[in-house]
């Protein structure tokens, strides 16, 4: 039997050996960079329901604030420093008729705060209230920030008869061209509807809504330009975020105006009475 020759390791091998198990350690027990919720959220949100398209793989190296800023001007990123009623109750306070006022000679005068769930309702129980009936009606959207999008649309239905086209919805899967479903008749008071330049949101879409069927006279100055959809998607315990799914469009799929509703007349003061036009003619027209 040959015998093995051994061959003595120096200090120098057994030192190098120690060193590469102890890095093959090291990396074995290394922590994988770490995962941001929040901001995988948020490239799933853009992914998947945001309106515009966008190369999400260029976002991925930014920070959410840095992702938001790259996206259209109504998506946004709201602090959240404390959970509030308000974002239980969606945001929402009550009371979206702000002002009544008969103004003598059947005209009336309503102020709307925003749009909400009730908004409907309070303005069918203001309207009602009227007596005798209002031959010709303002509706004061002035500073109006707008609110929900379908009780701006069923508010118009009121003024419009049934089968009118309302408004063209485009989201991500397309285009839509909604119609009034209303079966009641529609009212016939001659309309007025004030607005500024914080009139936004569903606000300018029930004013543009109105104007494009000649239904209503606008005056005042033009609107924000806001008539994007947003969804409320929270991303962490901190952070709210507010990403654009939608926009509507006039029925004919032209905007409602380029940089916001032009009002019809131009108007900077406060007399409720100078806003209205007389009470002749209150048949609507066609468009």
């Amino acid at each position: 039997m040959h015998e093995v020759g051994r061959r003595a390791r120096r200090p120098g091998d057994i030192l190098g050996v120690a060193l590469a198990l102890l890095g093959a350690l090291t990396a074995g027990c290394a922590r994988p960079p770490a995962r941001d919720p929040g901001k995988a959220e948020l490239l799933r949100q853009i992914r998947e329901a945001y309106l515009f398209d966008v190369d999400v793989s260029g976002l991925e190296p930014l920070s959410v604030p840095e992702i938001v800023a790259r996206l259209d001007p109504d998506t946004r990123l709201v602090e959240m420093r404390r959970m509030s009623l308000d974002f239980i109750r969606g945001f929402e306070p009550e009371g979206s008729v702000v002002a009544v006022r008969e103004l003598g000679g059947g005209h009336g005068y309503l102020r709307l705060l925003f749009f909400g769930r009730r908004t409907l309702e309070d303005v069918r129980k203001a309207l009602n209230g009227f007596a005798p009936s209002l031959c010709a009606l303002t509706i004061d959207l002035r500073d109006n920030a707008g609110g929900s999008f379908e009780p701006a649309l069923r508010l118009a239905e009121v003024f419009l008869p049934p089968g009118a086209p309302l408004a063209i919805y485009e989201g991500r899967e397309g285009r839509a061209l909604l119609y009034a479903t209303g079966t009641a008749a529609s009212r016939q008071e001659r309309l007025t509807i004030a607005i500024n330049a914080r009139t936004a949101s569903s606000a300018e879409l029930f004013a543009g809504v109105l104007q494009w069927h000649r239904r209503a006279e606008l005056v005042g100055s033009p609107t924000a330009g806001k008539r994007t959809v947003q969804r409320a998607v929270r991303l962490d315990q901190g952070h709210l975020l507010f990403l654009t799914t939608g926009r509507f469009l006039a029925p004919d799929g032209v905007p409602f105006g380029v940089n916001g509703v032009t009002p019809d007349r131009d108007y900077e003061g406060d007399d409720a009475v100078n806003l209205m036009a007389p009470c002749a003619d209150t048949k609507p027209t066609e468009p």
